[in-house]
C-alpha cells in the first residue's frame, strides 16, 4: 500500500516542563531492519474516542490504541471531565461505550481504559522499541487508506516523573508512533511551550510504567474529574470574591456550610473557568446567570447555556440558607430532564428578587408544600429575593457588595432566551485574601 505523507493540526494540552538533555538513539541495525508487523495490522490497533456529558452532548473527540485484547491507552486531557466514552476503530463508526478506567497518570497525561469490545489487533508493548529512532512515523485510516506522516525525533528531556522527546512538527494526539519498519515507540502528545503548541513523543516504557498500576476491576471515568496535582487555595484564607463584569463589579462571600460548592468554586475559580464568560440569562426582578462554558466564544444567535465543566454535583440543601435578594445559588436542570437530582458543575446565579406580600408567600407554601420560618417572611417581605425557589437549589453564597450591579443587569433588554441582547461578559472572578 502506498504511504501517502500528511501534516495534521495540533490538538493543545497544558502539560509541565521538563530539563533538556540530548537524546540519539542506539538502535541496531539490525533490530531495525527486523519488521515487526504491518502499517495494515498496526492501523487496526487504533482507535476513534469520543466524550460526552451527563446529557449524551458530546465534549472532546481524539484518539488512543489497543495494548491488549481489551485495554487502550490515550491521553488523559481527553478523558478527564467526561461522563461517558466511546471508541470506535479508526476509520469507522462503530462507536462503543467503554467499561472504565484502570489506571492513569496526571505527570504523563495518560489514562488506561477497558472496553467491552475486544480487539486483536492491539500494539504489544512488550515489543516496542527501548531505543528511540532519529526519525519516526505516526498512522491514520480515512477511507480505507493509510496515512503516514514522517518526524524527526528531537532532544530527549527528562524529569523525575516522565522522559519524553520533542517533535520536528505538529501531530495528531494520542496516536502511536512507529520506526519506518513497523516497531511501536509510543504515544503522541501535544504541549504548551512558551504559549505555542508543540508535539512530543511519550515512549512505549513510559506507558509500560502506567499499566503497571492497573487496578483488577474498571472505574467509572467520572472519577477522573477530580484527580490533580495542583494545589488549591484552602477556604480559610479566602475572605471572598470579586466578579469582575463589563458592568462593574460584584463582590461575593461563600457559605461554610455548604463544602462541597464552596471547594469546587474556589477551585474553578482558581483554574480561570469563568474567565470571559457571558451572563447568559437574565431574567428581570429575578436573577442573573453565568458559567456556561459553552458561552465563552458564543456569537449572538448561539443557543448557549448547555455545557459546564464536564461533571455534576449531588444537589444538597443547606439548612437555613434561602433565596433572599443577593443569594447566590447553583443552576440546575428541571425534573422531567434531571431525574437524579443533580447540579451543575458550574452555572450558578445570583437573586435580584422583588419583595413578596404574605399572602403571595402563603400561596407558596400551599403550592409548593413547604414553610417559611418567621425568618425567611420578615426577610422576604422587607428585602426581598425569590423565595418560590427555596428547597429546590442549593444557596452556597451571598453578595456583600455590588448588589447594585446586579440590578443594572437584571434589567437589561433581552431576547427570546433570556439571552440579554448586549453581551454582558465575567471578565475574571478574583480570590480575595
Amino acid at each position: 500500500m502506498r504511504v501517502v505523507l500528511v501534516i495534521f493540526m495540533v490538538l493543545s494540552l497544558a502539560m509541565g516542563s521538563c530539563k533538556q538533555d540530548s537524546g540519539k538513539s542506539n538502535i541496531s541495525k539490525e533490530e531495525y531492519s527486523r519488521p515487526k508487523g504491518s502499517y495494515q495490522r498496526n492501523v487496526k490497533g487504533i482507535v476513534s474516542i469520543e466524550t460526552y456529558d451527563h446529557y449524551s452532548r458530546i465534549l472532546k473527540k481524539g484518539y488512543g490504541f489497543y495494548v491488549s485484547s481489551k485495554t487502550l491507552v490515550t491521553n488523559l486531557d481527553l478523558i478527564k471531565g467526561s461522563f461517558k466514552v466511546k471508541v470506535a476503530p479508526v476509520g469507522t463508526d462503530d462507536f462503543s461505550e467503554v467499561a472504565g478506567y484502570t489506571a492513569y497518570s496526571l505527570d504523563k497525561n495518560l489514562v488506561v481504559l477497558k472496553t467491552w469490545t475486544e480487539n486483536l489487533n492491539y500494539l504489544d508493548l512488550n515489543s516496542a522499541i527501548s531505543d528511540i529512532p532519529d526519525s519516526i512515523a505516526g498512522l491514520f485510516r480515512k477511507s480505507k487508506k493509510i496515512f503516514a506522516p514522517k518526524f524527526a525525533v528531537g532532544k530527549k528531556t527528562e524529569s523525575d516523573s516522565l522522559t519524553c522527546y520533542q517533535l520536528s512538527r505538529n501531530s495528531v494526539s494520542g496516536q502511536p508512533a512507529f520506526t519506518f519498519m513497523h516497531h511501536l515507540v509510543g504515544i503522541v502528545q501535544t504541549h504548551k511551550e512558551s504559549g505555542t503548541s508543540v508535539s512530543r513523543l511519550l515512549p512505549a516504557s513510559e506507558i509500560r510504567e502506567v499499566m503497571l498500576e492497573q487496578t483488577k476491576q474498571p472505574l467509572s471515568v467520572y472519577e477522573l474529574r477530580t484527580k490533580t496535582n495542583k494545589v488549591y487555595p484552602s477556604y480559610t484564607t479566602i475572605k471572598g470574591f470579586r466578579m469582575v463584569t463589563t458592568m462593574g463589579n460584584i463582590e461575593l462571600m461563600l457559605y461554610n456550610e455548604t463544602p462541597v460548592f464552596r471547594d469546587n468554586f474556589i477551585k474553578l475559580v482558581s483554574d480561570q473557568f469563568y474567565d470571559s464568560l457571558l451572563v447568559h440569562r437574565v431574567l428581570k426582578d429575578f436573577l442573573i446567570q453565568t458559567g456556561a462554558a459553552d458561552s465563552k466564544y458564543a456569537k449572538k444567535d448561539d443557543v448557549v447555556g448547555w455545557q459546564g465543566p464536564g461533571y455534576m454535583l449531588k444537589t444538597k440543601i443547606a439548612k437555613g440558607k434561602f433565596h433572599k435578594r443577593g443569594a447566590i445559588a447553583m443552576s440546575k436542570l428541571p425534573e422531567t430532564r434531571n431525574p437524579k437530582d443533580l447540579t451543575d458543575g458550574s452555572q450558578f446565579y445570583i437573586v435580584s428578587g422583588r419583595v413578596f406580600n404574605n399572602e403571595e408567600l402563603n400561596d407558596i407554601e400551599k403550592e409548593r408544600g413547604i414553610r417559611f420560618s418567621p425568618q425567611q417572611r420578615k426577610v422576604y417581605t422587607t428585602v426581598g429575593g425569590a423565595p418560590h425557589l427555596d428547597g429546590e437549589y442549593v444557596v452556597f453564597g451571598e453578595v456583600t457588595k455590588g448588589l447594585d450591579v446586579v440590578d443594572r443587569i437584571a434589567s437589561v433588554k433581552t431576547y427570546a432566551v433570556d439571552r440579554p441582547v448586549e453581551d454582558i461578559r465575567v471578565l475574571k472572578i478574583e480570590i480575595l485574601k
